[in-house]
């Protein structure tokens, strides 16, 4: 076959037209598919001499490194991630998962592959094992100090693996965190945006953290097609990632990318989303090298259609490559990504209310601004470096770049003043174009030592973040429309066009392109030590940040500065583990605080002209017990996280800010493993009390905090049926209690509660591995407010979607 003309003849069609593409889209991946498998009968049927792959030869000098972890039971791999609890049997993977899923595991110990392992104290290379079920990993993330067993972990944290994000197809990250049930959406679904609420309190979609690092991330939409992990700490982390860019007091969410495993691996994937989404997913990876040192990691994802929103299109790209070098003193990795998405003809939409009641809610499905377009694009690299220089001393560093840019209708998506009947008015239609140039570096040192009976695993860390951003717009409004039965609302212009020829970091590339209207710098120094004492049965962390904030904003049509601040705040973290009888129960506690940046009053008019604040400090003290039977985890966690700020305050002619402070309350349960083989579950129920202790006016102290419903549930299982081998089912429920969607608590939204199914059958056909996927979430097609924007903004869940996908696996 000449793959010449099967598969570039089908690359060049790209430039041909919409007909071209659609089979270029559907075409390659059989194509590459039958390629694969005629390479493969080929090479099978030739007689090839054995190759044998020697280890990398030790120096004579060196001395053996001496193991630091207790060891693995039952299996090859090793990790500084070990296991704490029992493994009464290995973790079975799910159906479907077998091939597709990447390695689960740190990379094999130098000998067994030749590559190279990493230490306790590195972090490239060094991915936690899944846990049983292979849907959840057993650690993650934990900023500063690095991978941590989850029994090891005095925070309630959840890292959902790539397996369970292909099985369930979940295309964006708000799919991927609808498993989790401290984790609630702050948009309605299929919103150009996705913003998230933890514990309550609201986590911006610019405030994700890529492999460790802030401000790199994708805008709009997070492609999930090149994750490796999606970790989920609850409760505020000041101390362990240092201020997010805009608080993120909640929680924080942190994207780990995919690299090459120890094993190859190439996965072709076709899928249908409702109504009429085709796409096309390509995941390669390969390691190479005398001793597999260099690792490449491929994932393409090209997907165009109408979505469930009446009459909307929606396009979407990414290519994403990591590459990554491993040897038994230094690791290096680079990830670089491009992804672009476009809708086109309308926006899911945000409702708030007017008059005596809440208005019904319409069709999920109900499309309020057609005719309206938005686009998202985002380049982003950044490269990450390990060297041991001691036995048990790890410094490391990175730094990353990344340009996003964003047009349209992508803000401003309101209903406002909803009544009973539908109408609204006072909603303002805006066209607009701006742009993030974000720069993030840190970089540290990383250690253990013995001090007598006591082992200290210390860390210094350094961290900065730049982030430059223009919004220019151009509006038209107000119009009168109904939910119900909407009217096709005025096109907004775009916004003018100042003139800008000045280049440097944090300008505009082109002319045409909006000033820069804000700055903000991040810069922060931290110290942390985790000792340990009865074989790590007891530990003790402790630590300090230094959090540095600096932020300008600037004049768009002439560039001039019109407001500065530059403040810092010390904070410290203190955390306690306890295993009272073996390492299957773990007893924790914490005192962790959030930051989030304060102001400088510049309003003349105040009565505290220019008076700067310094960040305010959110403080959350939590207390909980893990138990680790091998095949089941169960987390159950207290906590209560009170956030501070100010509100302005008019009387008489005079302008004051007035502090305001809110309190959530909580408790958590959460549960994944497979506790018998063939069914696995995940999730878990929340119960929260989020109030008003303190308010500018007193008119809201004492009421609820917005957005906060005492119960949420979030239950997944599947089940391997026995009669079948290879067929898998799957189901979820997820359940919200009523809400207000107001601080005045005038207006509150009732329960709701959603199901979702699926099937999944894994084959071999001609000796290639095929999983058929097939998924229907919000089974029964309701529709209901879910949850809040804002103050006084409810939002909207999706209708009914059908999710279906063939994958390859060679």
């Amino acid at each position: 076959m000449n793959k010449k003309h099967s598969i570039f003849s089908c690359l060049e069609s790209w430039k041909i037209g919409k007909k071209s593409r659609l089979v270029c889209n559907f075409g390659a991946p059989v194509v590459i598919a039958l390629e694969i498998a005629s390479a493969s009968a080929q090479n099978a049927s030739q007689t090839l001499p054995p190759v044998t792959v020697d280890a990398p030869r030790e120096k004579p000098q060196a001395k053996p490194r001496q193991q630091t972890q207790r060891p693995v039971a039952s299996t090859a791999r090793a990790s500084s991630v070990h296991p704490s609890g029992p493994r009464p049997h290995v973790a079975s993977t799910s159906r479907g998962a077998t091939s597709a899923a990447p390695q689960v595991g740190p990379p094999l110990l130098s000998g067994a592959n030749g590559v190279a392992p990493s230490p306790p104290t590195g972090e490239i290379g060094n991915l936690p094992p899944a846990y049983a079920g292979g849907e959840v990993a057993r650690g993650a993330r934990l900023g500063m100090l690095g991978n941590r067993d989850f029994m090891d972990t005095p925070f309630n944290v959840t890292s959902y693996t790539s397996a369970l994000i292909q099985n369930q197809q979940a295309r964006t990250l708000q799919q991927v965190l609808e498993n989790d049930p401290s984790v609630r959406m702050a948009t309605s679904a299929g919103h150009i945006r996705e913003n998230f609420r933890i514990r309550g309190f609201p986590v911006l979609g610019s405030e994700l953290a890529l492999n460790g690092m802030y401000g790199l991330a994708p805008d709009g939409h997070v492609p999930t097609e090149f994750l490796e992990r999606v970790e989920v700490l609850k409760g505020p982390g000041a101390l362990l990632n240092g201020m997010a860019p805009f608080g993120a007091v909640g929680g924080s969410i942190n994207l780990v990318t995919k690299h090459a495993g120890d094993a190859p691996i190439t996965s072709v994937s076709t899928d249908y989303t409702s109504s009429s989404q085709f796409g096309t997913h390509i995941d390669v990876g390969r390691r190479g090298g005398d001793h597999n040192q260099f690792g490449i990691r491929y994932n393409g994802v090209y997907r165009s259609g109408g979505t469930t929103l009446d009459e909307q299109w929606k396009v979407r790209g990414l290519n994403a490559l990591a590459l990554d070098f491993r040897e038994e003193r230094i690791r290096l990795s680079i990830d670089a990504y491009h992804s672009q998405e476009i809708f086109k003809n309308g926006s899911a939409f945000f409702a708030s209310f007017s008059g005596i009641g809440v208005a019904a809610a319409p069709h999920s499905s109900t499309n309020l601004f057609v005719g309206s377009n938005a686009r998202f694009e985002n380049a982003a690299v950044m490269a990450r470096g390990e060297l041991d220089v001691a036995e048990k001393v790890t410094v490391f560093a990175g730094i990353g770049f990344l340009d996003s840019r964003n047009s349209g209708f992508t803000n401003g998506t309101q209903a406002q003043g909803v009544n009973l009947l539908g109408n609204f008015t006072g909603t303002r239609i805006v066209n607009l174009r701006g742009y993030t140039n974000t720069l993030s570096t840190q970089g540290g040192l990383r250690g253990e030592l013995d001090t007598g009976p006591l082992r200290h695993k210390f860390v210094v860390s350094a961290s900065a973040l730049k982030f430059s951003q223009s919004s220019e717009f151009g509006s038209i409004g107000p119009y009168r429309s109904n939910i119900y039965l909407p009217v096709v609302p005025p096109q907004a212009p775009p916004p003018p066009v100042v003139p800008n020829t000045a280049f440097r970091w944090g300008q505009p590339y082109f002319a045409t392109d909006p000033r820069k209207t804000g700055e903000t710098y991040l810069a922060s120094l931290a110290f942390a030590d985790t000792i340990s004492a009865f074989d790590e049965r007891i530990q003790f962390i402790g630590g300090l940040r230094s959090q540095r904030v600096m932020t300008k904003t600037f004049q768009a049509n002439t560039g001039f500065e019109t407001n500065s601040y530059d403040s810092h705040r010390l904070s410290p973290a203190y955390a306690l583990i306890v295993k009272p009888f073996d390492n299957r129960l773990s007893l924790y506690a914490n005192y962790i605080e959030g930051l989030s940046q304060g102001l400088r009053v510049t309003n003349p008019l105040a009565t505290n002209y220019n008076e700067t604040y310094p960040p305010f400090v959110s403080k959350q003290i939590e207390t909980g017990a893990k138990l680790d039977l091998g095949i089941l985890a169960n987390t159950l966690s207290f906590y209560e996280i009170t956030q501070p700020t100010l509100a302005t305050v008019t009387s008489g002619g005079l302008i004051s800010y007035k502090p305001v402070q809110q309190r959530n309350q909580g408790i958590e349960w959460n549960v994944f493993g497979e506790p018998i083989p063939g069914f696995r579950v995940l999730g878990g129920v929340t119960y929260m009390i989020g109030v008003i202790t303190q308010s500018a006016d007193g008119k809201t102290t004492g009421k609820n905090a917005f957005g906060i419903p005492r119960w949420q549930a979030n239950f997944y299982g599947e089940w391997d049926i026995p009669y079948l081998a290879g067929l898998t089912a799957e189901g979820r429920v997820i359940y919200t209690s009523a809400l207000y969607v107001d601080s005045l608590n005038y207006y509150r939204i009732p329960e709701w509660a959603r199901f979702d199914a699926g099937l999944r059958y894994a084959t071999n056909i001609y000796g290639v591995d095929m999983t058929l996927r097939a998924n229907v979430n919000n089974l029964f097609d309701h529709s209901y407010w879910s949850g809040s924007a804002n103050d006084g903004f409810a939002t909207l869940d999706a209708p009914r979607t059908v999710l279906l996908s063939t994958t390859f696996n060679f």
